[in-house]
């Protein structure tokens, strides 16, 4: 019987885990997502007349740069 419980602890601890992570991971990407929209918004601001613009991204966790072509 302690082994059955042990294995329910252990498996409602990792289903935790696995939540919060996602959790965690969830909204670390929903502020990098407003941050490059705002980013993106302040770049057309400033160079809208002037022609063209490259916005560019590094990686997946990497805010986007902007620049004047």
């Amino acid at each position: 019987m302690d082994n059955n419980r042990l294995a329910m602890v252990i498996a409602v601890i990792g289903s935790i885990a696995i939540l919060i992570t996602g959790f965690l991971l969830f909204n670390q990407i929903h502020k990098n997502h407003k941050a490059n929209e705002l980013i993106i918004e302040k770049c057309f601001d400033n160079f809208d007349e002037e022609g063209q613009v490259v916005i560019k991204k590094d990686g997946f966790w990497s805010p986007v740069t902007c620049e004047k072509n």
